[in-house]
């Protein structure tokens, strides 16, 4: 119980932070009038993400869903076989 309990409270604690010191004044930093005065290239520097990110991503979706197949199949003939 102990363990779920500090596992709880250190998350808390963690998102507060992240909260207090990070998020909050965020919109004066990066409002959206300043969004709307950026030209489209700015934005797309702003919101792309790498490009090694965008394979890496691909790859594992794809993984994801060869592994859901895989399983699929199994429980199909692991219940034809009872």
């Amino acid at each position: 119980m102990y363990k779920e309990q500090r596992k709880a409270f250190v998350a808390n604690v963690t998102a507060q932070v992240i909260e207090r010191h990070m998020v909050r004044g965020l919109d004066k930093i990066f409002s959206p009038l300043d969004v709307n005065d950026l030209s489209d290239e700015d934005i797309l520097k702003v919101a792309s993400e790498l490009t090694s990110v965008g394979r890496k991503r691909d790859f594992l979706t794809d993984r994801q869903q060869k592994l859901r197949s895989g399983k699929e199949i199994f429980s199909w003939h692991h219940g034809s076989c009872q």
